[in-house]
């Protein structure tokens, strides 16, 4: 009966079984168990199946289309846009492979660069379809054991974090089937992705490999995975979604009630625009998060704009106190702050009152965007300064809760108007109404401050601001953390990545100016330059400093 079964094809078997009754089917999977030593093996060849008949989820084309893609060859790349639910198709995977191979003989391994990649990504799509489908086993936050024939637990999956540098990690996995799952490529290290060629022996090894191609770095292991003529490459433009294509496949299986399709879920027509408008239509991340393309036509940034998606995405500390529970009226975030972070604020002023006025925020390592407008009263420096100094007396506030010994250092951009709004601070302080110290920015002027030839060299304040924010958002080679937590919108985060660094005459590092990324169709970075000048320390001249604080 199993024979008969399996010589047939995936689809029609699909139909057969469907239409058994349900004590047919108890002799059909005991027919699978004892040929096979597991009765999931009627799916052995068929993960789409597995889906649809034990699952009970819903995949649309293009998961189908890679799902099958891994029965019939060996690696499988899919560089996939933002939004296209390939974190939820991955994890029925794992329950595929680990199931249709009888206990002790086949294991599934999944990977991904960072530990809490693979613990809340795609193992809680493991967990959440391994308990909507109520199947065997025991299951952990990242591992799935199953009973062996003689009912001892064995281990059948499990995840690992493959940082650059640990190429222990992906060493001595081997199985009569293997099943490498590698959840955000494009940030998988040469030295990882070459190990893992060598676990690509025997028939029964698989891997696919899945994620975003990255933004800002050409000839990723990913992107040369992809180009293997050996490799069967199926990409995940935005535009074959089904939001923008009309498909409709089922109801979301992750949500209560299941009253709405999976799509819900996933990239849709509005954030394809915004995306677009905030970053440029010929940007390499509108290339990346939507066409599913990788980078070309580098040119080097001053912060790669996976830096800047990495830090916004960095978890919270394991310690320390909620904004919101400090009982400061103002303060109603979330996020968690330490007793005694200093508190530092950065102020980008209107040109003229053009642009934007931003008031950016850092407690310890938290930044955040606390102010931004735009219009006419940005002209008048007085009225700028009243709101800035709301601000103050805000960050002074904080700085009692959190028991901050230093006193709230506030930076202002002195140009244009700013030098007005600087001076008006600085008087406001002397007269007793705050107690932050004012320290002026005249980001056109030298550092200050003897080259260092191990580092990029600034030309000026604003390219040693800009370097500087550079070396906090940059995460770490072998933990892949960050500094800091980038708490801000999507609109600071275009920015941040947006400028391109480059080399002068003298040999110094230049940040590309406001005046050329507006010509390249770039909005003007306040946003983002408020918020650097936060953490930005520059050397202050010490008669200036008398004046101004």
């Amino acid at each position: 009966m199993f024979t008969d079964l399996m010589d047939l094809p995936p689809e029609d078997r699909r139909l057969l079984l469907e239409d058994l009754r349900e004590d047919e089917a108890r002799h059909v999977y005991a027919a699978a168990y004892r040929a096979a030593g597991t009765s999931y093996a009627l799916w052995v060849d068929d993960p789409v199946g597995f889906c649809d008949q034990v699952l009970g989820s819903s995949a649309w084309s293009v998961p189908r289309k890679f799902m099958s893609a891994l029965t019939e060859n060996k690696q499988v790349a899919v560089p996939s846009c933002f939004g296209s639910s390939k974190t939820f198709s991955c994890g029925q995977m794992v329950l595929w492979h680990s199931l249709v191979h009888p206990v002790g003989t086949g294991v599934t391994v999944t990977l991904a660069p960072l530990w809490r990649q693979v613990t809340h990504q795609l193992w809680r799509e493991v967990r959440g379809a391994h308990s909507r489908a109520g199947l065997p086993g025991e299951i952990d936050t990242a591992q799935y054991k199953l009973p062996d024939a003689n009912g001892l637990l064995t281990r059948v999956a499990y995840g690992i974090a493959a940082a650059p540098h640990n190429e222990a990690a992906v060493q001595g996995i081997h199985a009569q089937f293997l099943l490498l799952v590698v959840e955000e490529a494009g940030g998988i290290a040469h030295t990882i992705g070459d190990n893992l060629a060598g676990l690509m022996v025997g028939d029964g090894a698989r891997m696919i490999a899945i994620g975003n191609p990255p933004t800002d770095e050409a000839n990723t292991w990913f992107e040369k995975l992809c180009r293997d003529p050996e490799v069967r490459t199926i990409p995940i433009s935005a535009w074959d979604t089904p939001n923008l294509t009309g498909e409709e496949f089922g109801e979301c299986a992750s949500c209560p009630g299941n009253t709405h399709s999976p799509a819900k879920h996933m990239v849709d027509r509005a954030w394809i625009e915004r995306t677009t408008r905030v970053h440029g239509p010929k940007s390499n991340y509108v290339r990346a998060k939507i066409e599913a393309k990788f980078p070309k036509g580098l040119s080097n940034v001053v912060i790669p704009a996976d830096w800047v998606e990495l830090a916004a995405k960095q978890e919270e500390p394991a310690t320390g106190t909620r904004l919101c529970d400090l009982g400061l009226p103002d303060e109603t975030a979330e996020w968690l702050v330490q007793e005694g972070a200093w508190v530092r604020l950065g102020v980008d002023v209107a040109a003229d009152g053009g642009d934007e006025l931003v008031v950016g925020r850092v407690v310890g390592d938290l930044l955040t965007v606390q102010h931004t407008s735009s219009g006419p009263e940005n002209a008048d420096s007085t009225q700028v300064a009243g709101i800035v100094l709301t601000h103050i007396h805000q960050a002074e506030a904080l700085r009692r809760r959190l028991g901050t010994a230093a006193r709230v250092r506030v930076k202002v951009d002195k140009n244009g108007i700013g030098w007005g709004v600087a001076g008006l601070l600085a008087a406001w302080g002397r007269e007793g109404i705050h107690d932050a110290e004012i320290i002026g920015v005249m980001v056109s002027e030298v550092t200050g401050r003897e080259p260092d030839e191990a580092t990029l060299r600034p030309y000026r304040k604003r390219d040693e601001m800009w370097i500087a924010g550079r070396t906090l958002i940059q995460p770490d080679a072998a933990t892949g953390l960050c500094q800091v937590r980038l708490r801000v919108d999507e609109m600071t985060q275009a920015q941040l990545a947006a400028p391109k660094l480059s080399t002068n005459s003298t040999g110094h590092s230049v940040v590309e100016s406001k005046k050329d990324q507006k010509a390249r169709g770039l909005s003007s970075p306040d946003r983002a330059e408020g918020l650097l000048l936060a953490p930005y320390e520059p050397a202050v001249d010490e008669d200036e400093a008398r004046l101004l604080v």
